[in-house]
């Protein structure tokens, strides 16, 4: 029986090394499009698979991408340097609104894009449709049972909402996961097209905006997509009286000197023609899943910085009544991406002074990245009166979400399967478990006892600057309780496999079950004694990554911590959802757009040519092109999950 499990256990340590070289051998191949309908001018790109956060590259990307956040990008601030740049001249797109109805304006909303192939492509293709009929129910209202059908256009402009590329913007990430998809979909007609504007989020200031400038500042066209914007920041006009504000407040969530006068500058300007303004208002993040008006003034909350970006704004408007002109600016609508779901928190219409107050907080990052999980959001949240410096609160209903609760619920089960799914972060910890079992077995000073701590230090390291976010003093003392307890749990394992395992008779592991093994022992000179040294880094591995896996889901459950790293421990392609915005003078209607399963495109690639599809989705209908090629039933598969109507 110990034979049995002897070679079962090389068996399971075999079959994940073969995964992990299987994926480090993988090379997608290079893609050849067209940039125009017109087949003349040639591009290529290399599609490619999801960013996987667990393995080594994606660990050391992390720290890297939270160390230069922290240090070197708060003191080289690109964002100063803007005022340098050209200046927008605020009405970019109603002046080159393509639409031909002047009734009303139409845009589209997506964040966090560029990370698999299949489902960046899967959210594109929808979007850049000229038009597309989808089926509507009403999710969120129970008493509704009708279903109807709605169809909508493709948005004048598309505004990406930050995080256009993983794992950090460059030039190859930026050809490969986003503008390659896009043209995929959307070659050049030759003709006007839409506009394309976006924000940068976190993972497009790694590189200090560099490639962001390049991709977004430069008033070129990508895909059939125009670009206009001349900073990482815009306030534009989309009616008379309606405007799009997009702050870029990455990273620390504040905001620098000149991009606040930039936005204070434009509420003047448009105050002097309006007696009312009503604002759409783009941000970084959704600083209100974690806000906590009781202890506001005990940490640094980032949602002190949206207070103060919209207080200033209102308060520019109040001066304005000293030159007699009176005049009121209304903050509808807070948009952001960053978190991978949609969510919509709503102020009740009873509320006093509703019609001055924020009325909807919508997060909605599902273009293409991993999904986050829905399970922690609150039912209701209490959230300061912006415009002023009153404490006094405003509570708002969740009143939407995808996915479901019940089922991002159900899916955070998966990290008690860990050290399964991410395969290759158990291979990180062989490797460092070989580390500790050969310098263990032949030092026989203090440095044989101190190596057990290896792996501790590495979860600490990983814990503590991968994972670390701002919290209170209260959540601040919970995670580093819970810390310590990782820390002596992976000690305990270690000491367990390597000074206690052994002396278990009953368990005959020994290494002599292959005899090629005791020859490689004589040759490396590997102290006698040492009988078990294959079993003990198999399972050393195996133990400390169940660890891990079971350590985050304890978290999450306990205190609510980790909700980035429980999503991204399976990594879930399906469930991406987008806004289509319709703008007239009366109201502001918001459908949201969600997508059940990503199309495989990555598979269809390899039984089509590129430019072959490119003709398919240009000359057939949409919902045939998806029949067809991906065996999926669109009106099942495709839905409008939500419709806010804001009147104006």
């Amino acid at each position: 029986m110990e034979t049995l499990f002897f070679y079962l256990l090389l068996l399971v340590a075999a079959a994940f090394l073969i995964f992990y070289f299987k994926d480090s051998l993988y090379s997608a191949k290079k893609v050849k499009i067209f940039k125009d309908i017109y087949e003349k001018y040639p591009y290529y790109f290399i599609p490619q698979k999801p960013v996987k956060w667990f393995d080594f590259t994606g660990l050391m990307n992390s720290f890297r991408m939270v160390s230069l956040s922290a240090d070197i990008l708060s003191i080289i601030d690109k964002r100063e340097m803007q005022t340098a740049l050209g200046k927008d001249t605020g009405k970019e797109l109603i002046e080159n609104n393509c639409d031909e109805s002047e009734e009303e304006f139409w845009f589209d909303f997506i964040a966090d894009t560029g990370d698999g192939f299949d489902a960046t492509t899967s959210v594109f293709y929808h979007l850049t449709r000229d038009s597309y009929t989808y089926s509507f129910k009403n999710e969120f209202d129970r008493d509704v049972e009708n279903e109807a059908e709605i169809k909508l256009k493709r948005g004048s402009v598309l505004v990406v909402g930050g995080d256009l590329v993983y794992p950090v913007g460059s030039e190859i990430n930026y050809r490969d996961r986003f503008k390659g998809p896009l043209r995929l979909v959307a070659p050049d007609t030759r003709e006007l097209g839409p506009i394309l504007i976006a924000t940068p989020g976190n993972h497009d200031w790694y590189d200090g905006l560099s490639a962001f400038f390049r991709l977004m500042c430069q008033r070129s066209k990508i895909s059939d997509y125009r670009t206009v914007q001349n900073r990482s920041y815009f306030a534009y006009s989309l009616r008379k009286n309606v405007h799009l504000m997009g702050i870029d407040n990455q990273l620390l969530g504040d905001i620098d000197i000149p991009q606040m006068t930039f936005f204070t500058e434009y509420v003047e300007k448009i105050s002097k023609g309006n007696d009312v303004n009503h604002v759409i208002l783009l941000i970084a993040e959704p600083y209100w899943y974690n806000y906590d008006i009781k202890d506001r003034h005990k940490r640094r909350q980032r949602m002190d910085s949206l207070e103060y970006i919209i207080r200033t704004m209102k308060e520019a408007v109040r001066k304005l009544e000293a030159s007699n002109i009176k005049s009121e600016i209304i903050f509808d609508v807070v948009l952001t991406g960053d978190i991978h779901h949609y969510s919509h928190y709503k102020l009740d219409e009873n509320v006093k002074g509703y019609d001055k107050e924020i009325k909807h907080y919508i997060t909605s990052g599902g273009g293409g990245a991993f999904g986050h999980i829905t399970h922690f959001l609150k039912n209701e949240i209490k959230l300061p009166i912006l415009q002023n410096t009153t404490t006094t609160e405003l509570k708002y209903e969740l009143d939407g979400k995808y996915p479901s609760k019940e089922k991002s619920g159900k899916k955070t089960f998966w990290n008690l399967i860990f050290f399964i799914i991410n395969y290759e972060f158990t291979v990180l910890l062989f490797f460092l478990s070989s580390i500790v079992a050969c310098i263990f077995c032949y030092s026989d000073s203090l440095m044989k006892w101190l190596v057990l701590l290896l792996i501790p230090i590495v979860f600490w390291f990983i814990i503590t600057k991968v994972t670390s976010t701002e919290c209170s003093d209260e959540e601040q003392w919970k995670s580093k309780m819970m810390r310590i307890a990782l820390f002596l749990l992976s000690f305990g394992i270690q000491l367990w496999v390597f000074a206690v395992f052994p002396e278990y008779e009953i368990l005959s592991l020994q290494d002599s079950h292959l005899s090629f093994v005791e020859s490689l022992k004589n040759f490396f000179k590997v102290p006698a004694g040492n009988n078990y040294l294959i079993a003990q880094v198999i399972i050393s591995a195996l133990l400390q990554s169940i660890l891990f896996g079971w350590y985050i889901l304890l978290g999450y459950y306990l205190f609510k911590f980790y909700i980035t790293e429980i999503s991204s421990g399976k990594i879930n392609t399906g469930n991406k959802n987008f806004l289509k915005f319709k703008i007239t003078d009366k109201e502001i209607v918001i459908y949201v757009v969600a997508i059940r399963k990503t199309y495989q495109w990555m598979k269809l690639l390899k039984k089509k040519q590129a430019f072959f599809l490119q003709r398919e989705m240009l000359t057939e209908d949409p919902k045939k092109f998806i029949k067809d090629n991906f065996k999926l039933d669109p009106d099942k598969n495709v839905k409008i999950i939500d419709k806010i109507t804001i009147p104006l």
